[in-house]
């Protein structure tokens, strides 16, 4: 069985509980629990497509692409930052 069926229910339940450990009302841990499985799995798609590019790219061409990314991702964190 592949081992990676097992991680949407992982990001679920660690959301939830890191949620259910900062607040106590049902709709607050419900809403910062998507927020924090959107994040986590945000991260680790990221890490899939970083390694992936690794594994068919020269190291320049690797070396571009994550500085690229880096770029973008920080770009979407800065827009999406509170105020």
């Amino acid at each position: 069985m592949n081992i990676y069926w097992h991680l949407p229910i992982l990001i679920v339940v660690v959301s939830l509980v890191y949620s259910a450990t900062r607040y106590d009302q049902w709709s607050a841990i419900l809403q910062e629990s998507l927020r924090w499985g959107l994040r986590l799995a945000g991260f680790l798609v990221g890490i899939a497509v970083l390694l992936y590019l690794y594994t068919i790219l020269t190291t320049l061409q690797f070396l571009l692409a994550a500085a690229l990314l880096g770029a973008i991702f920080l770009g979407f964190s800065v827009v999406g930052a509170k105020t």
